[in-house]
């Protein structure tokens, strides 16, 4: 999994990309420098997928995106592949937007403030990860 986020307009956006299969996320936070914890309000979960080898043909992918607030809407994307599909890759990929919930505060001490991802593993495990507050 890679983690990236920005700032701006007062919020901050978290993208996570090539989460595993079988994880699933729980939450996605900001945690302030006294331990307390403002989530993602909108958070929009994609699938990609990808196919290579074997014989040319038609070919169908299905995927959904969609988050917490907006809903999951499926697609089904339709085309020509020049070659089959005997490996198919899927990626997915999580967008989350945070509020900022004292945006001076957080410009006065962004480096006290930290990112946390929690997840159940393929196991059903709870796990989390914690990274820096990026810079306004």
């Amino acid at each position: 999994m890679h983690i990236s986020s920005r700032v701006a307009d007062q919020k901050l956006t978290v993208t996570v990309d090539n989460i595993p299969a079988g994880r699933t996320i729980t939450e996605l936070l900001l945690i302030d420098p006294a331990g307390g914890a403002t989530q993602a309000r909108e958070r929009e979960l994609s699938t990609r997928e990808t196919a290579s080898g074997g014989n040319a043909g038609p070919g169908v992918s299905v995927g959904a995106v969609g988050g917490s607030s907006s809903g999951v809407h499926p697609y089904i994307s339709l085309g020509y592949l020049f070659r089959g599909s005997e490996r198919v890759e899927r990626s997915r990929r999580l967008t989350g937007e945070i509020p900022l919930p004292d945006p001076a505060a957080y410009a006065a001490g962004y480096r006290d403030w930290r990112i946390e991802l929690r997840f159940r593993d393929q196991l059903g495990e709870p796990q989390s990860v914690q990274i820096p507050a990026p810079a306004p």
